[in-house]
């Protein structure tokens, strides 16, 4: 397999070119966030278990954080990112693999795939730039094979946390997605920030033709106190036993879904 390391761009109907801010770095974001970044690997990892692609998407992908993972179940992966300074970031990040394509998209709502063409799609991290995210979950079906996969992490609004606050107030947890602040992560105040409702996200799946297979709640330690007096190590073997047994309770601040693709 060939080395694809040039570009692709594709022309703007809806442009998102604010997701290109050379004034960002997203590797810095993760620097103190070991916790986060190994919770999702977990996941990632329990999730694929057994399985294997030979088309596989890692959609939103930035610097190819996470491809890696995806790269272990599958023969060739496509990194797709709307910023090109990630992408050249990912390049060399991913420099020891040679079945990677990378694309750069710069319209919202589209995949860059023919219809029936990707055995997996993978979305970490790009729910909360996605106020509407039915054109989207659309889209991934489309892309789709018949009988393949998707895995999608949803940033959950309706975590415990959230849910104790709206308790007090004796509010309902919104359906809708709730913006979080435009300077979120430091990027131009241009892009979208939004946590969602899981029960409005798992309508969706239903809706645009995505059965949920498996469910996981990611991050669950996720809060300054408990990662101020325990170690790395001790918080992720407690994440690990607990993924699947507190994503009945959309406990997590991240769920993750691995769904297929319905008839």
């Amino acid at each position: 397999m060939t080395d694809k390391a040039t570009n692709k761009d594709i022309k703007p109907k809806n442009s998102i070119a604010y997701y290109d801010d050379v004034n960002h770095n997203y590797e810095d974001f993760w620097v103190g966030r070991e916790y986060e970044h190994r919770a999702e690997l977990i996941a990632l990892d329990k999730l694929l278990e057994g399985r294997h692609y030979e088309v596989a998407m890692d959609y939103g992908g930035g610097y190819g954080r996470i491809s890696s993972a995806i790269l272990a179940h599958a023969d060739r992966l496509i990194l797709v990112d709307p910023s090109t300074k990630q992408l050249d970031i990912a390049k060399k990040f991913l420099k020891d693999y040679h079945n990677v394509e990378y694309i750069r998209v710069d319209e919202k709502d589209r995949i860059p795939a023919e219809a029936d063409s990707l055995d997996l799609l993978v979305m970490v991290r790009v729910s909360h730039h996605l106020p509407d995210p039915g054109p989207t979950i659309a889209e991934i079906h489309r892309s789709l094979k018949p009988g393949g996969n998707a895995i999608i992490e949803i940033a959950n609004e309706a975590h415990f946390v959230n849910r104790m606050r709206y308790l007090r107030h004796l509010q309902a947890v919104p359906k809708q997605p709730v913006p979080i602040g435009k300077n979120a992560n430091g990027i131009t105040d241009n892009t979208p920030f939004v946590n969602h409702n899981p029960k409005t996200i798992e309508r969706l799946f239903s809706q645009y033709g995505l059965k949920p297979i498996s469910k996981l709640s990611v991050s669950n330690l996720r809060h300054p106190y408990i990662k101020e007096h325990l170690s790395v190590s001790r918080m992720l073997a407690i994440e690990k036993f607990f993924q699947g047994k507190l994503s009945v309770f959309d406990f997590g601040p991240s769920i993750f879904y691995l769904l297929g693709k319905a008839d």
